[in-house]
């Protein structure tokens, strides 16, 4: 390689697998462009807000687990400064082209943190591989099993 020079953030947003990079808080720093397909969102409707202000719980389900879980994942990197995995996970996404109107779908999630070199979170990488097709391609297995 002859330039030396590295696009770190093209890098980045071109990396295969779902991917958001979150301030400790959950504040979206930015996203790759699989994690833009995924969503069905762009940049612009992402950076700078909260993940869970960005994709809200489903109303229509209040007893949808996900948000649950994705929040305790944080809570389990910022305690322990280590990678959390959780699969996979219901967490409804809004349709875009349709407020209020919410689709089910499942994510394979991995959160985990970079440290400044005093040892503080300054990063979360939030992975989330949506695995919609594998889960309901298990439910239709059983459904022909039984």
């Amino acid at each position: 390689m002859t330039d030396s020079t590295i696009n770190y953030q093209e890098v980045f947003r071109t990396t295969p697998g779902s991917m958001a990079l979150l301030t400790p808080d959950g504040v979206i720093l930015d996203v790759n462009d699989e994690y833009l397909e995924v969503s069905g969102r762009s940049r612009e409707q992402l950076l700078g807000r909260n993940l869970f202000d960005a994709f809200p719980l489903n109303p229509d389900d209040p007893g949808e687990l996900g948000p649950i879980q994705l929040k305790a994942s944080f809570d389990v990197v910022l305690a322990t400064g280590k990678r959390d995995i959780i699969m996979p996970v219901r967490y409804d996404v809004e349709d875009p082209g349709r407020p209020g109107d919410f689709e089910e779908r499942y994510w394979a999630v991995v959160n985990t943190p970079l440290h400044d070199q005093d040892g503080q979170i300054v990063i979360i990488v939030h992975k989330a591989d949506e695995v919609t097709h594998i889960v309901n391609q298990g439910r239709n297995m059983l459904a022909d099993q039984g």
